[in-house]
Formats: structure tokens, C-alpha cells, sequence
């Protein structure tokens, strides 16, 4: 859940996930669908896939017994690894993570970033491991990282590693890191029809290979010919403009216009649900904002 996501804002959804999947074993044993439903609101939903994933790896064949088996398991990589390993197992390992990789900056006075940076931070994170006590020593460094070594307004005089740091003694604290490159937005926009029939609205399954797959939303398609082309196939026409709403994943920035469709008859292709049952069902954010504006802010009765 912290790979993407803060502190602060992962409390509450790791306590209602401790609270349904207390063990591995349980995670396992439960459907995709609720998986997702208990991620819902997080994002990235391919970080619960994998941890569904690896609870199953797990149940079937035991815990990993070394980094390497850490690694093997869906979603983690040489970060997490090093987390899970340093400080629930104990093993001798080092971890970098955004802190991590500050802290060595500042410390060194290193001008790299990106993948090199990282590539330096590990070599050093070896380099300086407490071991016998790796664990707490990664904590340490990671936590030096979030609440000293700030990327912003630093608080170098509660530094316990001050009189070590050469940015600190060359006034060069605020160059490091060097900011990676500016993303590159790219800006996409999509057409989202809801369809309406006696009470009911019409869902599908997000399709493998799209952003959201397995999840559930209302027709959505880029918009384009083909992609209006294909909703107007299948709902037909007399479309009521609802408004929009605006989206991020990753570097793109994505403007959804949402129609709506009254039917006489159910379509095939879709899954009709009623409106209370919404809640029910693992929705990709775009959707939930959609489901809020037909609930909240336009009381829209169906």
C-alpha cells in the first residue's frame, strides 16, 4: 500500500483490509472481485492483484526464505525485498527507497538522479548497512529521510548525521537530489455513457490490457469514431450530456465526458445493477467520481 500512497492515507484502508484479511491464508482464499473492492480508493490496482497473487504463491508454497524468493513473488521488487526482509525476518539486507535516496545525496553530494542515483544509493545502502540490526537501521535511514531530511525546508540543525553531511557543510542542502525531468503530460480524453434501464444502471468488466481491467465501469471509450461508433452500437442514440470530470493515471491527464442513456430494454453485453448495489462492486476512481456526481451533486433519480 506505500508504494504509491502516504503514510497518512493508508491507515485507514490497511486497518479495514487487516480487519477482512487478517492472514494470508484468507487473502487467497478471496474472489479478485473483493480484493479490489478492499483496495478501492487506493489506486494502482495492479499492486492488489499482485498481492492477491502472492498470497496464493504463499499458501501453496510456504514463505520465501531469501531475498531472491521475495523477489519471485508478483509486485515486489529490490525495495519492498529489502523492507519485508530487513524488518519482519531480520535478514541482513538494505532497502532505498525516495528518503533513502535523498539522504545519500545530501550526504555525498551526489548531482545524479533517476536510475543512476538509485543505482549509487544501493551500492552506498550496502555499503553503510548496520548488521545484526538491519532492520531498525533502514527504519532509521528512511525515517531520517521523511521527517529531517525533508525535501523541503530541511531541518539540518536536528540532524544527527549534520556534522557528516558535505551539503550540509557546503550550504548545497537545497540542490540535492537533483530534480528528475519534468513529466511530460500527455492529455486524453474519453467518452462515458451510463446507461439507465427501469432503475438499473448498466455495468461491464474493464477488458484485459486496459488500465482498471477486471474492475467494473460504464461503457467507456476513447474519444474517437471507432470508440463512439462502438457505444452508439450498443446503446443506440438520445445521449444527455451530464458533464465531465478529470482524471490522472500516471503522466496521463485525462478529461472524461459523461453522458447518460435512458432504455426501454435491457442490452446485452452489460451487467444491470441497481444503484445501491454500486457500492458493492470494485470501481475504478474515474467511475466513482461518476457515481458521485449521479448520486450527490445532481441528485439524478433513475
Amino acid at each position: 500500500m506505500l508504494q504509491q500512497t502516504t503514510v497518512a492515507a493508508v491507515i485507514p484502508f490497511f486497518e479495514r483490509w487487516m480487519a477482512r484479511f487478517p492472514k494470508v491464508e484468507v487473502l487467497a482464499a478471496a474472489s479478485e472481485d473483493e480484493v479490489l473492492t478492499y483496495w478501492q480508493g487506493l489506486g494502482y490496482y495492479s499492486r492488489a492483484r499482485n498481492i492477491h497473487q502472492a498470497a496464493e504463491m504463499i499458501t501453496d508454497h510456504g514463505w520465501p526464505d531469501s531475498v531472491e524468493g521475495l523477489r519471485a513473488l508478483p509486485g515486489i521488487g529490490a525495495y519492498t525485498a529489502g523492507a519485508v526482509g530487513s524488518i519482519a525476518f531480520g535478514w541482513d539486507v538494505p532497502l532505498v527507497d525516495g528518503n533513502v535516496e535523498r539522504v545519500f545525496a545530501r550526504l555525498t553530494v551526489c548531482y545524479e538522479s533517476g536510475s543512476k542515483l538509485n543505482r549509487l544509493a544501493w551500492d552506498w545502502a550496502h555499503g553503510v548497512l548496520a548488521k545484526g540490526h538491519a532492520g531498525d537501521w533502514n527504519q532509521a535511514l528512511m525515517e531520517l529521510g521523511a521527517t529531517v531530511c525533508r525535501p523541503v525546508n530541511p531541518s539540518c540543525v536536528d540532524c544527527p548525521v549534520s556534522n557528516s553531511c558535505f551539503a550540509f557543510a557546503s550550504d548545497l542542502v537545497n540542490e540535492l537530489p537533483v530534480p528528475k525531468k519534468k513529466t511530460e503530460w500527455v492529455e486524453l480524453r474519453h467518452i462515458v455513457v451510463v446507461p439507465i434501464c427501469e432503475g438499473k444502471f448498466g455495468v461491464r468488466r474493464v477488458p484485459e490490457g486496459r488500465w482498471w481491467q477486471g474492475m467494473w465501469e460504464f461503457p467507456r471509450e476513447e474519444d474517437s469514431v471507432p470508440g463512439l461508433d462502438e457505444l452508439a452500437g450498443l446503446l443506440g442514440s438520445g445521449w444527455e450530456e451530464l458533464g465531465k470530470i478529470k482524471h490522472v493515471v500516471t503522466k496521463h491527464k485525462i478529461t472524461v465526458r459523461v453522458f447518460i442513456v435512458r432504455l426501454e430494454s435491457e442490452v446485452s453485453g452489460l451487467e444491470w445493477v441497481a444503484p445501491e448495489d454500486l457500492d458493492g462492486l470494485a470501481l475504478p476512481a474515474p467511475t466513482a467520481k461518476i457515481a458521485r456526481m449521479l448520486y450527490g451533486e445532481l441528485g439524478l433519480l433513475v
